[in-house]
């Protein structure tokens, strides 16, 4: 099985111009043409094994600009990063394959030549919808991370998690049709579309920004810039305490409702029921609440269970946690293979948490909150179900430290997503960046920038 040089090209092209309109390099107006090359090489006389492997080299190449930060992760070896990063590029990579196979038979099977027209459309979201389960579950890499930037584009995705997909797709069909026809209607139907979604996209922030709201929150965000290899160091535990201390004492200054630290923010085991630490932080609080990340661990018949953890405290000593429940493949957990690698000595540290199973939601004062622990945030599916639990405002804790300055534009574009879809502020407390507070406009209240040790605060309205 062989692919042009012709062919070669034109995937390559395709995979880059979806690649290069995500974050951070927010050319999301690529994705607007980047199927057009690969449209192209359905309709030629190529055979369909080429076709086939077209669509995977275009999607290799976009997943490998994309999650490149994947390979750059100094949390785990540089066996298990580049084993990681090759692993999910030759894995998802394989939806796009199945995209074409659907097009394909459904085009085949259908003989009105304007539903033909749906069609692409149609698998796209199917895939996506694919790709969101099971043990490989990957939303992040959804196409309405690429438009992230667009904030009344952005508003579709509030009307249906999908819409803006649809529309995505449906505008490389006009501009492919007008290249390959000649005909301006299609310009038309583009311009019709593309208008369409910027004034449904402005009416949704009007009518966000003239609501009443009835409930504030005031919140202050430390992001301690602790990278892995210091806040795991024995050595650096002292020091590390003392930041995490001067945080607390900055924030504590401004007598906020909540405070919130980064995933993993203290490296001890605060839901041990006698843990002295927590007692000592608790004792501090006043009138405000803490959400940090922490490790923990459960014995659950016997069996050790490690779990990445939040814990929610306040100061007259009630506490309660939040296991993560999106692990993250490859990293914190092994799926399929976990038994045969660890007798590959490279791959020890390959992780093994137990994935958490509870939708919780915290109150602080009259606002009801859930947590959402990194990766997590990636999956609107998770997110919705803390919002249907009551969630009025969603806390991001995220680590995002040790995979390059990537990875963190896009984790904190996911919290936007989030935001405007779910109709509810969002707060992104990151290590090292980027940490901010979100509305479900899209506008941006605050937001830091990477390597920055501060705390910073602001006031949510809430419905």
């Amino acid at each position: 099985m062989v692919i042009s040089k012709k062919n070669l090209v034109i995937s390559t092209l395709s995979g880059l111009l979806l690649g290069l309109s995500f974050p951070p390099f927010n050319l999301g107006f690529f994705a607007w043409i980047f199927l057009i090359p690969l449209i192209h090489i359905y309709y030629s006389e190529a055979c369909f094994k080429e076709k086939i492997l077209s669509f995977y080299t275009a999607s290799f190449v976009s997943h490998a600009i994309i999650t490149h930060w994947v390979a750059l992760n100094s949390g785990t070896s540089m066996q298990v990063a580049i084993f990681s990063y090759l692993a999910l590029c030759f894995f998802y990579s394989f939806y796009w394959v199945l995209y074409l196979i659907l097009v394909h038979i459904s085009i085949k099977n259908i003989f009105f030549d304007r539903a033909k027209f749906l069609i692409w459309p149609i698998m796209w979201i199917a895939i996506e919808a694919t790709r969101a389960i099971g043990p490989l579950a990957g939303s992040w890499l959804n196409i309405s991370l690429s438009q992230s930037n667009y904030d009344r584009m952005i508003q579709l995705i509030s009307v249906n998690e999908h819409l803006l997909a649809f529309i995505v797709i449906t505008l490389n069909l006009f501009i492919y049709n007008f290249i390959a026809f000649r005909k301006k209607r299609f310009l038309v139907y583009f311009a019709a579309i593309f208008i369409s979604s910027l004034i449904i996209g402005e009416s949704l922030i009007f009518k966000y920004n003239n609501s009443v709201f009835s409930k504030d929150i005031s919140i202050s965000i430390g992001q301690p810039v602790i990278y892995p290899d210091e806040k795991w160091n024995p050595i650096l535990q002292d020091r590390n305490k003392k930041i995490m201390n001067d945080l607390l004492e900055e924030s504590l200054s401004t007598n906020p409702d909540i405070i919130v630290w980064p995933e993993a923010a203290l490296t001890s085991f605060l839901a041990n029921p006698v843990s002295v630490e927590r007692k000592k932080i608790q004792g501090k609080l006043g009138k405000s609440s803490l959400i940090t990340g922490i490790p923990q661990r459960i014995y659950d018949d016997n069996e050790l269970k490690i779990y990445n953890s939040a814990i929610f405290m306040t100061s007259d000593g009630f506490y309660d946690t939040y296991q993560k429940i999106f692990l993250v493949p490859f990293a914190e957990y092994v799926p399929f293979f976990k038994k045969w690698l660890s007798k590959i000595n490279q791959f020890d540290d390959m992780g093994s948490f137990t994935a958490g199973e509870n939708y919780k939601t915290f109150k602080i004062n009259d606002v009801t909150a859930s947590i959402l622990i990194c990766y997590d945030s990636s999956s609107y599916a998770l997110a919705e179900k803390m919002v249907k639990n009551g969630a009025e405002i969603i806390f991001v804790i995220t680590n995002d430290s040790f995979v390059g300055k990537a990875m963190p534009h896009q984790h904190f574009q996911h919290a936007k997503l989030r935001a405007i879809e779910l109709g509810v502020p969002v707060v992104q407390s990151a290590n090292n960046g980027i940490s901010g507070i979100i509305l479900p406009s899209g506008e941006v209240l605050i937001k830091s920038i990477i390597d920055e040790r501060k705390t910073f605060n602001s006031s949510v309205k809430l419905k």
